[in-house]
């Protein structure tokens, strides 16, 4: 603002504060532009033309030198002409943030996943507990899967894996098991009873999408850093899937599926199909360090992973069922709870 006596520019009360968190929020590298614009509309602040803040408004504010003491243009970084008034934000943090806006506009994101991923929203880390993330690679071109706590800076340690190995090595799993008439009979039952059952899933979402909100909120009110609320945010959403029912309960797909799952897999060449199937058996699937260690099926296939696990005549089933009791005290799953695959 000017002051009306030396005309020279000095620092609003309110807004210059608001400008100053903007910037050091902004270099902790958990903001971007839209949602320090969030924040700035849930502060109740409104720009010169008593406009809400949008994400166009914070980056031309973000690459304003005249925040840090000098006389520049709109947009303008270069800070060739030091002007007479003060600075709301310290040169050193001005220039940390273009650093970072470069190298952001430097770096590639990984792509979205598409349907040619089979494990997508499936595959989780089984070191963090973070879902798998499918992006292409580059040279060559390849599709892979990586962590998404690594993504985010959490410390997790998993390598990024080529998807095509993995997905293979799952489908190669699957196959090698024809359960007989009777463990068939049972799994079609209790699909049957699942889809007949009335639960409290219709209430249970409307709490999960009420958690959203309000975790979203949290995020916006700067109660919550960027990399809490993803996580969380991930975690509810996680439910809300599972609160879903299988992908195909039919039952006449179902005994296709359990009667010779290598041929129904071979039949199904489209990703969108493959992705579908795999989603009706599983829950979730979990990787460690390119192999798929242990897996979490739907309930109504529950019984045909557990007989998998303690058919002794079963092709390296008892090797299953000590992997899955090695694995069994894991904190994020109750015992039994998943079931695991013997390496290769």
């Amino acid at each position: 603002m000017r002051d009306q006596i030396t005309k020279l520019a000095v620092p609003h009360p309110w807004r210059a504060p608001l400008v100053l968190e903007m910037f050091e929020r902004y270099d902790t590298g958990l903001e971007s532009d839209r949602s320090l614009a969030a924040w700035l509309n849930a502060k109740g602040a409104r720009t010169t033309k008593d406009r809400q803040f949008c994400a166009d408004t914070v980056r031309d504010m973000l690459r304003n030198a005249a925040y840090c003491g000098y006389v520049s243009g709109q947009r303008d970084t270069t800070k060739t002409i030091k002007g007479l008034h003060g600075p709301i934000v310290p040169e050193e943090l001005f220039d940390r943030v273009q650093e970072r806006r470069a190298y952001r506009a430097s770096t590639k994101q990984p792509s979205p996943p598409s349907d040619e991923y089979l494990l997508r929203k499936l595959l989780h880390c089984d070191r963090c507990g973070a879902r798998m993330h499918g992006h292409r690679g580059s040279r060559p071109p390849q599709r892979l899967y990586r962590c998404s706590g690594r993504r985010h800076g959490h410390g997790c340690k998993q390598p990024i894996t080529k998807a095509e190995p993995l997905e293979n090595q799952l489908a190669d799993w699957l196959g090698a098991f024809q359960p007989d008439a009777e463990l068939r009979t049972r799994v079609l039952d209790r699909i049957t009873e699942q889809a007949r059952q009335e639960n409290d899933g219709p209430s249970r979402k409307a709490a999960l999408a009420d958690q959203l909100r309000r975790l979203q909120e949290l995020f916006v009110l700067g109660d919550l850093t960027k990399a809490q609320y993803v996580m969380r945010r991930q975690a509810v959403q996680d439910e809300l899937e599972r609160l879903a029912p299988p992908a195909d309960p039919q039952l006449t797909e179902a005994e296709k599926v359990l009667a010779d799952f290598a041929s129904f897999w071979e039949r199904e060449q489209s990703p969108a199909e493959r992705h579908r199937l795999l989603a009706t058996l599983f829950e979730q699937v979990y990787l460690d360090d390119g192999q798929v260690v242990a897996i979490k099926p739907q309930p109504a296939f529950a019984a045909y992973f557990q007989a998998i696990c303690e058919n002794p005549q079963t092709p390296t089933g008892n090797d299953r069922c000590q992997e899955r009791e090695r694995r069994g005290s894991n904190p994020r799953l109750p015992r039994g709870s998943r079931y695991g695959c013997s390496e290769g």
